[in-house]
């Protein structure tokens, strides 16, 4: 289905490299839940997943978070006085959806595959892969208790990949917008010439 006219966010979005006629967008996990397990129906989500002119790409920690279908039950991390995040345990998983929803997520998300309209993103390059891994530190560190390590790599992943994250989860937004306050992460951000780019980096 393609929509006669394009919600104002996509021109914001840029060409997709192997289609340059499309346009590519970093989307989350939560909203990859509320379409493909429940169903959500707007005028974002359906053209987000509906219009061919624009293809969903997903990183490493969203693919973690919706294909393999785990749930944290304790991160490990704790505060110390000054507010920074230390790992004191490992990380203890616990199981995710159920069976028949885990099931109808790998249906979904395969179906938009063979659409060409989701793509599945792991590898970074080495010196992106750096810069990734230092932003994902201090976003979490930063943004407070409402960005758990989780939201601060796909936030991350999107700042690196220089593509605008679709995320519906305003306590996420709010929490980063928070952040951008912190003048330890804006170094981390000038530092990569992505300061910019962060003021801008949600949709809708």
């Amino acid at each position: 289905m393609q929509s006669t006219t394009p919600p104002a966010w996509f021109a914001r979005l840029p060409p997709f490299p192997p289609r340059p006629e499309r346009s590519v967008v970093i989307v989350d996990s939560q909203a990859m839940s509320y379409r493909l397990l429940d169903g959500r129906r707007t005028p974002d989500y359906d053209f987000l997943f509906e219009d061919p002119r624009v293809v969903i790409q997903i990183g490493r920690r969203v693919i973690q978070e919706t294909l393999r279908s785990v749930g944290v039950e304790d991160t490990g991390i704790e505060r110390d006085a000054r507010g920074n995040p230390i790992r004191v345990s490992p990380e203890v998983l616990r199981p995710g959806l159920p069976g028949p929803l885990n099931q109808r997520m790998w249906q979904q998300q395969a179906r938009l595959q063979a659409l060409g309209k989701l793509v599945l993103v792991g590898a970074m390059l080495p010196a992106q892969a750096i810069v990734y891994q230092q932003l994902a530190r201090r976003i979490e560190a930063t943004c407070g208790r409402n960005m758990g390590p989780r939201d601060a790599e796909v936030l991350a992943d999107a700042l690196v990949r220089r593509i605008p994250l679709f995320c519906d989860d305003n306590a996420c937004r709010r929490a980063f917008a928070n952040g951008l306050a912190s003048e330890a992460l804006n170094m981390e951000l000038r530092a990569a010439g992505l300061d910019g780019f962060a003021a801008t980096l949600f949709v809708p």
